[in-house]
């Protein structure tokens, strides 16, 4: 991969762009029907019934609220024990903020929570079943892995000895209680809890 940064979209409706896709899986979900996607880009996730669409990209993207992960940086294994304090930006377990991210999104009946953690290569585990995969290049992966509330993804990069893993779990939420789910914005929101963008 050529990209240096790694784009999430989520929307209402489906990226503008053609996507390539190289494996696809549609379970239930919250009653209603999800599609994931491998795309030649990353992932693309979908549920039509919640107006809920995930694009993930390191493709230039011209789209309202894209959030940029760039892909260089502290991962979550730099944590150690005796390394010195970072002023006030270390979290409780050690680990540098701008491994980490949350992201917040809420469509109508949905609320998506979406982690985003930059991790080693080596972390990734390249010998597990994943529901939905496509080896790009050697030690080059994207997968997504379905469980009951949501799924995890990992994308690797070994030209920068990252895996970059997320967990994305959904809440179905009855009319006009978004804002509740979100815990803010009833739309979107970015937490910068660790902004892997800096």
């Amino acid at each position: 991969m050529t990209s240096e940064t790694l784009q999430f979209v989520h929307g209402p409706a489906p990226p503008a762009d053609d996507v390539r896709v190289f494996d696809s899986l549609t379970r239930e979900l919250l009653g209603a029907e999800f599609t994931f996607r491998v795309v030649g880009s990353s992932h693309y996730v979908s549920a039509p019934a919640y107006d809920f669409h995930e694009l993930s990209t390191c493709d230039p993207v011209d789209a309202d609220g894209a959030t940029t992960l760039r892909l260089d940086g502290p991962t979550v294994a730099d944590a150690t024990d005796d390394r010195p304090p970072i002023g006030d930006r270390r979290t409780a377990d050690g680990v540098d903020p701008d491994a980490r991210l949350r992201l917040d999104y809420a469509a109508d009946g949905l609320a998506c929570v979406t982690t985003v953690e930059r991790r080693p290569l080596a972390a990734f585990p390249a010998d597990e079943g994943f529901d939905v995969s496509y080896r790009f290049d050697e030690d080059a992966y994207t997968t997504i892995d379905l469980a009951p509330d949501g799924y995890e993804t990992y994308h690797t990069y070994p030209e920068f000895d990252l895996a970059l893993y997320t967990r994305t779990t959904f809440a179905s939420v009855p009319d006009g209680t978004l804002a509740d789910a979100t815990d803010g914005d009833a739309r979107r929101r970015t937490d910068r809890t660790g902004q892997p963008t800096d």
